[in-house]
């Protein structure tokens, strides 16, 4: 009984540190945007100047018009290329737009 409750500690610890992961600041939906759609083999680690946490799995990011620098990591099943990391990426969205990622090893 005692290692059950030890247990749920440690799962309620684990939630209460992924509840602490935010999202980069994104523009409103009344503000103009871009959409950025990322697969489940890319991670998003870092928008412009504002670190990304790892353990967010971002499918789709909202941002605001205009140049903008991506940090990527790859997490999809190719164990030779996983956490690899890309280069910066520079990216100049314009608002209404959806970019649509995709992991290629």
């Amino acid at each position: 009984m005692l290692g059950s409750k030890r247990l749920l500690v440690l799962i309620v610890g684990l939630l209460g540190l992924l509840g602490c992961a935010t999202l980069p600041e994104q523009p409103g939906e009344t503000q103009p945007y871009a959409l950025i759609v990322l697969p489940e083999a890319i991670r998003l680690l870092a928008l412009d100047t504002q670190t990304v946490d790892p353990r967010l799995r971002l499918r789709e990011i909202r941002v605001t018009p205009g140049p903008h620098s991506l940090r990527f990591a790859y997490a999809g099943s190719s164990p030779q290329h996983a956490g690899q990391q890309a280069d910066l990426f520079r990216l100049e969205v314009q608002g209404g737009y959806r970019y649509l990622f995709e992991a290629k090893t």
